[in-house]
């Protein structure tokens, strides 16, 4: 059955901007763990080792940045695009074939992955003088981290084109 764009793009439901922007920053808050901990060693600069309760810790405190980046989010996209005319119209492209059929938005997910790991930084050394544990993270350390987590970024678009094109063909 083919599929049919909507003439007029519903907004997403706060639940919807909660439940993405928490999926994807779990994912690399994941991510962002490893890779702040692999910069750090390979720069030999800085200090990155929580513990597994320190990360659980400092997760909660996440979730709460994750609620003001979702809240933020929908804020600017409603602001940006108001009538969800330019949301419409992509849908309509991506139906006709003239934009991405399989690997949505390549570009979002490496801006995603590198955001999230900034975010992940600021939190980790927002929280290590409330959680009593040491963290010492240098500029390069971050930009290296958020650089190598790209490679996350790659894998989850990868993940989700590969998603959307097995179930295109089910």
């Amino acid at each position: 059955m083919p599929l049919a764009a909507k003439k007029t793009a519903s907004p997403p439901s706060l639940w919807i901007w909660f439940a993405i922007t928490f999926l994807w920053g779990t994912v690399f808050y994941g991510t962002s763990i490893v890779m702040l901990h692999l910069s750090a060693s390979l720069l030999e600069q800085g200090f990155f080792n929580p513990a597994w309760e320190e990360i659980y810790s400092v997760y909660l405190i996440y979730c709460v940045a994750l609620l003001i980046v979702a809240l933020s989010a929908m804020f600017l996209k409603k602001r940006l695009d108001p009538q969800g005319e330019k949301q419409t119209k992509r849908q309509q492209e991506v139906i006709a074939g003239k934009r991405e059929k399989v690997f949505v938005s390549l570009a979002g997910s490496f801006a995603t992955s590198f955001f999230f790991t900034v975010l992940t930084a600021i939190v980790f050394s927002f929280s290590s003088g409330m959680a009593a544990m040491t963290v010492a993270l240098t500029v390069p350390v971050v930009l290296l981290a958020a650089g190598l987590n790209i490679s996350a970024g790659l894998g989850a678009s990868l993940l989700v084109g590969l998603v959307i094109f097995v179930l295109k063909k089910v």
